[in-house]
């Protein structure tokens, strides 16, 4: 990561939800050294793995300084209930199905006894290779804001620093959610059952059959721009028997956009 970075590290809620809770315990005078230290391209790597972020920032000395951050994972038992909540939330799941972070996802983790973002110092540990006594130093604050922009590219990171990977995460998700919507199916066919029909009425709805119904004809629609963005794909994920995932996934979107656009092209003329 070389070379000058531009003064906002991270442009999604969710970045500028992180860089305010760093800069809520940090010093401002490090957050300013931090800031420009990342500005001119000092962080030079980030890896990510659950519950640490390793880095190297090139300081004053000709060798980099070796920065480490940990974050507490939650446990299976924490992530079980964030799921759960999160489930019973169906745009929630749309959206992170579809790769974006719901503004709201706090609410999950607060129900689940949780918290996403640190809200103290003590939340995080960290430590720097430098000479600077001061903890964070500029090198950890440069790091937490390179993060921002980590974040940016990818949200899920944030998820995978609390325990859970992406993979993991999405996989975890569609389980629960088909599983929900499986007991939904069956609460239906339960209420169907009992409200059964007599003869009389299968009688007339057969003598009816060929007959377009008043409220039919009468029936009028509207098109509403999706909050997420080819929902259905996303959602159902790839089919096994695909050979391709990136194929499939092109030619959804291609039959998606092109239904999409005859039905706003139709109703736009009615």
């Amino acid at each position: 990561m070389t070379g000058r970075i531009r003064n906002e590290f991270g442009s999604n809620w969710w970045s500028k939800k992180w860089n305010n809770a760093i800069s809520s315990f940090t010093e401002s005078s490090t957050i300013d050294s931090g800031r420009e230290c990342a500005r001119d391209g000092n962080v030079l790597n980030l890896d990510f793995c659950i519950g640490e972020i390793n880095a190297r920032v090139q300081g004053s000395s000709e060798d980099p300084y070796k920065v480490n951050i940990k974050i507490s994972a939650f446990t299976e038992d924490q992530w079980k209930k964030i799921m759960n909540v999160m489930v019973q939330k169906a745009i929630f799941c749309a959206k992170l199905l579809n790769g974006e972070m719901p503004e709201n996802i706090e609410e999950a983790f607060k129900e689940g006894g949780v918290t996403l973002f640190p809200k103290k110092q003590i939340h995080l540990v960290s430590e720097c290779s430098c000479s600077d006594v001061a903890n964070p130093c500029k090198h950890i604050a440069a790091v937490h804001y390179m993060l921002g922009i980590e974040f940016d590219k990818d949200p899920f990171v944030i998820l995978k620093l609390r325990g859970m990977d992406k993979e993991n995460f999405l996989k975890a998700l569609r389980t629960l959610r088909s599983g929900n919507e499986g007991e939904q199916v069956k609460r239906k066919a339960k209420i169907h059952r009992r409200s059964r029909k007599t003869i009389e009425d299968l009688k007339r709805e057969f003598e009816n059959f060929d007959r377009i119904d008043e409220d039919v004809l009468n029936m009028t629609f509207s098109y509403i721009t999706p909050e997420v963005k080819h929902e259905v794909i996303t959602t159902l994920g790839i089919p096994e028997f695909c050979m391709s995932d990136d194929e499939f996934k092109c030619k959804m979107t291609v039959a998606y956009e092109s239904t999409e656009e005859e039905t706003r092209k139709y109703l736009s003329r009615k």
